[in-house]
């Protein structure tokens, strides 16, 4: 993943899997974020018009892994808490950076959450959906 990062010059990497989840990022045909939307029959929030032949959105979960430029934190105005998404798609509307996608469809991963899940967190046998 850091790789891909690199070799792409992008502001930032995501990396994204297609499963079911609330909360969608709208991904262009170059991988390139582009909006978001809730659910699967949400309203699409799009910042900017995708690039390619097909102009249709990949709807990807994101996995909460990032790998990120040093360049963001000195272009970053937000303070306190805040949602990274929203300060993703202010940058890709407002000054066109590259946020992109990483396909992480064949990796396995888990959220462990809680302590108590650590324990399962190695094995598959404890795998939980979403």
């Amino acid at each position: 993943m850091v790789q891909f990062h690199n070799e792409n010059a992008a502001l930032a990497t995501l990396a994204v899997q297609k499963r079911e989840t609330s909360r969608y990022l709208l991904f262009d045909q170059q991988l390139e974020l582009c909006g978001r939307k809730a659910g699967r029959d949400g309203k699409p929030e799009v910042v900017r018009e995708s690039y390619g032949r097909n102009s249709a959105n990949l709807a990807l979960a994101f996995s909460g892994i990032h790998v990120i430029s040093p360049r963001l934190i000195g272009i970053m105005t937000e303070d306190g808490v805040f949602s990274i998404i929203n300060t993703y798609l202010r940058l890709v509307a407002a000054q066109g950076e590259k946020i992109l996608a990483f396909r992480a469809d064949k990796y396995y991963w888990r959220d462990l959450g809680k302590p108590e899940n650590v324990r399962t967190g190695g094995s598959r046998s404890g795998r939980e959906s979403g």
